[in-house]
């Protein structure tokens, strides 16, 4: 995870904009699908046996920026046009929705070629939590510091995963960002149980 972590930054830091509307996420919204939950059940896609997901999903093809709608990013307080983009050195492409008011960012990557144990078999595995997303094996990865960040990643299909990240430039406490990334989680999974 270590080598993640910088990667991750530059990419934020390289296609963030400072613009977009101000407001507040509800976490009352239709689009949430679910929140994240703790759990210590399950496997990962890394592990010998079949993580219990309640549905496979390949996410090779999938365009990171049609995991929210237009209506879920509004309701995270995001209504500038999605930056598409892509982790350098890593088959990741990514989609990041922005502020204005530089509170914070929202961010949604589909991983097609690493399952989640990239993070529960890192060196730094013990700063990821097990969680579970609308029954998907899950991982909550907090990230303090000058730019902290919180992101879950989910356990999508063996060797596939999607994360939802929320991120900030300005001053907003990780336990904010941490509380509103399993509302986009919970709307990136419900998204792609419907297609």
């Amino acid at each position: 995870m270590r080598r993640a972590v910088p990667i991750l930054a530059a990419v934020l830091v390289l296609t963030a904009c400072s613009q977009s509307t101000t407001g507040s996420p509800s976490g009352n919204g239709t689009g949430t699908g679910g929140a994240a939950t703790p759990t210590t059940a399950g496997s990962t896609s890394g592990s010998a046996r079949p993580a219990d997901r309640p549905k496979t999903i390949n996410v090779r093809d999938v365009d990171p920026c049609s995991l929210l709608t237009e209506a879920q990013r509004a309701e995270f307080g995001t209504d500038q046009p999605p930056q598409k983009g892509a982790v350098p050195g890593f088959d990741w492409a990514t989609c990041h929705y922005n502020r204005a008011d530089g509170k914070y960012l929202v961010g949604t990557t589909v991983i097609g070629t690493e399952g989640i144990d990239f993070y529960t078999g890192s060196a730094q595995a013990d700063q990821a939590e097990k969680v579970e997303v609308a029954g998907f094996p899950a991982v909550l990865v907090k990230e303090p510091g000058k730019l902290p960040k919180c992101t879950i990643a989910v356990d999508v299909s063996d060797g596939q995963m999607v994360d939802a990240n929320v991120s900030s430039f300005a001053d907003t406490p990780i336990e904010e960002l941490c509380r509103l990334v399993p509302q986009v989680a919970g709307a990136v999974v419900a998204n792609l149980m419907a297609k």
